[in-house]
């Protein structure tokens, strides 16, 4: 059984309400970002918080973090109220494809989920959290686009197959990747 927290230098992500524990995609996508010119950095499908703290630790950006789960975006509150960065987090319980906000994002992060056409886990909070079947990839797309600057970023995480898929639908939007790194 995991912890019900992890503990960085700076601050601790509680998970036990989460429906998707922290884990080393989002450790890394949250070390690697480019966090360091963003004034405005969006997390889409933030979880229990950590890519958003992350975020917070490494840049005075403000940041927008939407989480559809209830309970995942409760535990994210919690976990950006107990962090010294509080006063630049926003959080939103809502879905991407539904998300408007007047502002354009320098940076956008996603640990998305991305299992498609696999075995689900019985527990739908679970399935949801591992599987695209609620954000398609075009939707993550359409999405992106929507909300990015003109000059913007968008970071994922994706594994291998899944990023290959991604980078093709991606391209067909004009989106175009000019960084991968390998793990």
């Amino acid at each position: 059984m995991s912890n019900s927290y992890f503990q960085f230098k700076q601050f601790r992500i509680n998970q036990d309400k989460a429906a998707f524990k922290v884990g080393t995609d989002g450790v890394l996508l949250g070390a690697c970002a480019s966090v360091d010119k963003a004034s405005h950095i969006l997390d889409i499908g933030s979880g229990t918080g950590l890519i958003a703290l992350m975020a917070a630790q490494r840049s005075n950006a403000t940041i927008f973090a939407v989480e559809p789960d209830k309970d995942s975006y409760q535990q994210a509150c919690e976990n950006f109220r107990n962090s010294i960065w509080n006063n630049r987090i926003n959080a939103f319980n809502e879905r991407i494809q539904d998300f408007n906000v007047d502002v354009r994002f320098d940076l956008i992060l996603s640990n998305p989920p991305y299992f498609a056409n696999s075995l689900k886990n019985p527990d739908k909070r679970s399935a949801n959290a591992r599987h695209n079947d609620d954000l398609p990839y075009n939707d993550m797309i359409s999405s992106v686009i929507r909300l990015m600057a003109t000059d913007g970023l968008f970071e994922i995480i994706l594994p291998s197959n899944e990023s290959k898929i991604f980078e093709e639908l991606a391209s067909a939007n004009n989106l175009f990747c000019i960084k991968r790194f390998f793990f």
